[in-house]
C-alpha cells in the first residue's frame, strides 16, 4: 500500500457530514506536496468514479465510508475505503504522518475497520449535519473537483 510519488489522488467524501468535513480540512492543512483533491459523495462525478466499483447511493449510505481513490483514471487506479483511507492518506501525506500511517498498518485491518465503522456511525453526533456541501474558499477551490455538477 505505498503510494506513488507523483499524482494526486482523490478523497471522495459526505459533503454533509461534519467530521468528513473536518477531515478534509485537517488534509487541506497537512497537503505540503498538493497531493489530495476532493470530491463530494453527492457530484457526479464522484457518483461516476465510485459506480465503476459497484458503489452506488445506497451503498455509500450503507457503508458510512469515505473512499480515497489512487492513481485515477490510470490502469493501476486503486479504491481504498474504511480504514485504509486513513492509512493511505497518512502515508500520502508524508514526514511523520508517514510514520503514524506505518504504525497503523501494523494493526490488523479488522480491529481498524471495527474502529472505523464505530466512528461512522456515530459522525453525525460527533460533529453534526450540514443541509448543503460547504463551499470551499477561493484558495482551497482547485483541489475541489466535481463542484460545478453537485
Amino acid at each position: 500500500m505505498e503510494p506513488r510519488q507523483a499524482g494526486h489522488v482523490l478523497l471522495i467524501y459526505d459533503g454533509l457530514c461534519g467530521f468528513c468535513n473536518g477531515t478534509v480540512q485537517w488534509l487541506l492543512k497537512r497537503d505540503q506536496f498538493d497531493r489530495f483533491r476532493f470530491a463530494p459523495q453527492q457530484s457526479n462525478l464522484a457518483q461516476e468514479v465510485l459506480r465503476r466499483y459497484g458503489i452506488d447511493q445506497e451503498a455509500m449510505s450503507r457503508d458510512n465510508s469515505v473512499y480515497l481513490v489512487a492513481d485515477q483514471d490510470l490502469p493501476e487506479e486503486r479504491l481504498f475505503l474504511r480504514s485504509d483511507v486513513t492509512v493511505y492518506s497518512l502515508l500520502v501525506l508524508g514526514g511523520a504522518w508517514k510514520v503514524a500511517g506505518r504504525c497503523l498498518q501494523i494493526v490488523p485491518q479488522r480491529l481498524r475497520d471495527a474502529a472505523y465503522r464505530l466512528v461512522a456511525r456515530n459522525r453525525f453526533r460527533l460533529a453534526g449535519r450540514y443541509d448543503a456541501c460547504p463551499v470551499p474558499t477561493a484558495a482551497e477551490r482547485a483541489k475541489f473537483v466535481g463542484l460545478t455538477d453537485s
